[in-house]
């Protein structure tokens, strides 16, 4: 059996496992709120005074500060609203948005043939899993393009968050 020293030392290395994950932990969230309050400044805040003062461009004299205000668009889809949004995507014409997994993976564009493979695997009787998502990117351009377009578009379906920017750029 080990000796006290020993005992003593795996004691002190379980506590400073402990001690540096609580110190990880302290970290993420301050790296998190850190990101909420840049988010807040760059989206909400600085865009605020600008509109506020009917600016959408800022630059000093000098030309070190530049500011200019960019609309954004950006949606998540939640997994319970998954299969209404889904859904309303095919029946909107927007199901080559969906991706489709079947031992295989379907992309943009291919929603048709994924569906038609589905079906016939079900109708021989086969086992099969299959995993459907829109990919971040895909769904924000999306909403972008519809809504300048002025479509119509299922906010609470398709999490859509509209808004502004300030993209700051300074000079040498």
């Amino acid at each position: 059996m080990s000796n006290d020293k020993e005992m003593t030392q795996i004691v002190n290395l379980a506590n400073e496992i402990d001690r540096v994950r609580e110190n990880l932990r302290i970290k993420e969230d301050a790296v998190k709120s850190t990101k909420e309050q840049l988010r807040r400044l760059e989206e909400e805040d600085l865009p605020n005074m600008l509109n506020e003062i009917g600016i959408s461009k800022f630059e000093t004299q000098d030309g070190l500060l530049k500011i200019d205000l960019k609309n954004f668009y950006r949606g998540h889809i939640s997994k319970e609203k998954q299969p209404e949004a889904f859904a309303w995507m095919r029946k909107e014409g927007h199901g080559d948005l969906i991706k489709n997994e079947i031992k295989t993976s379907f992309g943009k564009g291919e929603d048709a043939s994924a569906m038609n493979i589905k079906k016939y695997l079900n109708q021989k009787g086969i086992s099969f899993t299959d995993k459907e998502s829109v990919h971040p990117q895909s769904l924000n351009a999306f909403i972008r393009e519809q809504t300048e377009k002025g479509k119509a578009l299922p906010h609470d379906l398709l999490g859509v968050h509209i808004g502004q920017i300030a993209k700051i750029k300074r000079g040498e």
